[in-house]
Formats: structure tokens, sequence, C-alpha cells
């Protein structure tokens, strides 16, 4: 904004009349009057001069003759005016505490381990079903008379299958089902083929009691001493069925918890 110098209205820079009076915005510049000159001593001026010249020459010389004295004895020239250097003071070094080594003890004598009586059998797997282990020779007797002989057979088929459970992942044996044998193998072979298959699943109970380390003696000794020639005393068959039910009730309950 511009002021106008006669009514001291304002205006805009743009203006080069005041809108209120007309009067120009332009200033007219002031001179100041000239200040008379003071006269200076030429003479003295000079001589300040001349000495200042001086004095920086000698302090260029001396400085020249320093450095060649320092080059000459190998040693870097300090300048005159050269601040001097504070001394730098290496920073403590934190000690941490020693500590004694360790007493090294000696070791513990071994003893030899004691001998079990009998060898532990080591874990088998996880069984794949929970087996029966309540069968028994009253049980099987009674329920015979009763079912007419349809029992004996949910009974030997039950064995036929569980001795399959039981060992076939072992010795890679599978045994005949009961009911397969009784009705179409055994006729075909006139019972020939019976013989063979007690014998065979009375032996693989027995191997398979040995392997599992359960103390109770059983084979297929017993289905000839008994079954067999047993029979001549009428109580033979009947003591088979009993070490055979028993063997399986055993065979089943160690299976349900090693597998």
């Amino acid at each position: 904004m511009k002021y106008c110098p006669n009514c001291s209205a304002q205006n805009n820079d743009a203006n080069g009349f005041c809108a209120a009076c007309g009067a120009p915005l332009v200033q007219q510049p002031q001179y100041a009057a000239p200040q008379p000159q003071q006269p200076q001593n030429n003479a003295a001026d000079m001589q300040a001069k001349l000495a200042a010249s001086q004095q920086r020459a000698q302090q260029a010389s001396s400085q020249m003759q320093a450095q060649y004295a320092a080059q000459q004895s190998g040693a870097p020239a300090q300048p005159q005016n050269a601040v001097p250097q504070q001394p730098q003071y290496a920073a403590p070094q934190q000690q941490y505490p020693q500590y004694a080594p360790q007493p090294q003890y000696a070791a513990q004598p071994q003893y030899p381990a004691q001998q079990q009586p009998y060898a532990m059998p080591q874990q088998l797997g996880v069984p794949m079903a929970q087996l029966k282990t309540n069968r028994s020779l009253a049980k099987f007797i009674l329920l015979s008379f009763i079912t007419l002989g349809i029992y004996p057979l949910v009974v030997m088929s039950g064995i036929s299958s569980d001795i399959n459970t039981i060992a076939s992942r072992y010795d890679g044996k599978k045994t005949m089902h009961f009911c397969l044998m009784s009705f179409i193998v055994a006729p075909l072979t006139l019972s020939i083929y019976a013989l063979i298959w007690y014998h065979q699943i009375s032996d693989r109970i027995g191997n398979e009691l040995k392997r599992r380390g359960i103390q109770y003696n059983f084979g297929a000794s017993d289905f000839w001493l008994w079954n067999i020639l047993g029979s001549l005393i009428l109580v033979g068959p009947f003591i088979y069925t009993a070490k055979l039910l028993k063997a399986m009730n055993l065979l089943a309950g160690d299976y349900n918890v090693r597998g």
C-alpha cells in the first residue's frame, strides 16, 4: 500500500496519483547535506602500514625457517600460532572377575545290570480292537445245549479270527475261518483237514504265547494228547477245550494292553 504525501490517504501500489486529492504518489528523493571531511594525517597512516607489513614479513620468515628446520630433523613443523593439542587418554577397559575352574569329579563306577530271571517282553504296538477275554468251559457247555450246538460254532469262529488279529502281523500266517473249514473243506477231505486245522491253530497259539512271554503251557501236543487220545476217557476233549479257551483269554488280554 502507498500513502499519499499530501493527504495521507491509502492507495494501491499500482496508482501513480492519490485517489483522494490527485497528488502524485512518487516521493522525491531527499539528499543529505554533505558532511565536512576531517583532514587525515597521511604520514601517520603510512608509518602504521609500513610497520604492519614488516611484522608480517618477519612472521613469514620465521615460519619458513621453522619448516626448513623440521624437514632437516624429520619432525613436523608447528606453526607459531598453533594451539597445543590436549593429550588423549585411553578409556579404561572394564575388567571382569575371573572365576576359578570348577573341580572335575571322577566318573561314577558303572555296575553291571542285575540280570532278570526272564527276558521282559518288548512293547509291541497299538491294539486294533478289544478282544474277548471272558471265554470259559462252563459257559461253553451250557450254551452249547441251549443253542443246540450253535454256540460252539460262534466261539471257534471267534478264536480263528482273533488269532489272525493277534499273530498275523508277526508270523505272517493266516488261519482258515472255522465255519469254512467245518462246512466245506472238512467234508471234502473226509474230516482229515479238521485234524490238520486243530493241529495248526493249537501250535500257532502256543508259539504266540512263548513269543509274548506268557507263562502258560499249550500247543499242538495238547490237541493230540487230550482231544484225540483223551477221548478214550471221555474227559479229554473237555480238558483240551478248557486249555484252548484259557490260552486265547491270555493272548487276548495281552493284546488288549500291548497290541
